[in-house]
């Protein structure tokens, strides 16, 4: 599930301009993460994974250092590749593609405080954040000589209460373009996902090749992107 459309929010445009102006500045993030599980988390997936992140930050007050928003963010926590497993189907025994994978949506809000500590141009920022982790699995299916004949399946899911707290730098390139550079410590509830052991044999599916796991949910991530500034008066 690796076309999840992550950012699904940014319309909160009213009045909007610059610090210095009579409206609030908007923040838009666009970053790829490092995700490093830790604690009892770390002990079932031990691997660094790629990810994606993306938020929408908007000014609390004009000429105040302090904006909330929300994000979102996805990961793999493990995946089968590709198997040929033959299944009985109108009477005769027919090659499906099976491919089952576990993963990581989290979804937060956020409150972030530019305190006035300066790097030459680059300005440092801390978060709060509060939200929820989906875990969740899925295999799917296709006969091997039609791709339009898939079938997808959640085999679980999981919803982990997650806070956290973050650490960051903005370095500008232009006045409305800005690279950014986070740390993120999310711990999150124990709750129940499947992890990757390609020691399993395939009996039955994919699934096969996945333990079923309960523990914490601790995740250390890193972010690099871009941060895009704009106000209303730009629209």
């Amino acid at each position: 599930m690796y076309n999840v459309v992550l950012i699904f929010f940014f319309l909160l445009f009213g009045s909007c301009a610059a610090i210095s102006g009579q409206s609030k500045v908007n923040f838009l993030e666009g970053n790829v993460t490092l995700n490093k599980a830790t604690g009892f988390f770390g002990r079932n997936v031990q691997d660094v994974k790629l990810g994606v992140e993306a938020g929408f930050l908007r000014q609390l007050k004009t000429e105040t250092p302090v904006f909330w928003g929300i994000s979102s963010y996805y990961q793999s926590l493990g995946r089968s590749g590709k198997y040929i497993i033959q299944e009985p189907l109108d009477f005769d025994l027919v090659d499906f593609d099976y491919t089952t994978i576990s993963q990581l949506i989290g979804f937060n809000g956020k409150l972030r405080f530019y305190p006035k500590i300066y790097l030459g141009k680059t300005e440092f920022y801390v978060e709060a954040m509060f939200g929820y982790k989906w875990l969740f699995t899925t295999t799917n299916k296709t006969i091997t000589d039609d791709n339009e004949s898939s079938d997808s399946n959640i085999e679980k899911g999981s919803l982990s209460l997650t806070y956290g707290v973050a650490a960051g730098l903005n370095y500008p390139v232009s006045p409305s373009l800005y690279l950014n550079l986070r740390a993120n410590y999310l711990p999150g509830l124990s709750k129940q996902y499947y992890v990757l052991d390609e020691s399993n044999t395939i009996t039955e599916s994919t699934l096969d090749l996945f333990d079923l796991k309960k523990s914490t949910t601790d995740i250390i991530r890193w972010d690099f992107g871009v941060t895009w500034r704009f106000t209303g008066e730009e629209f």
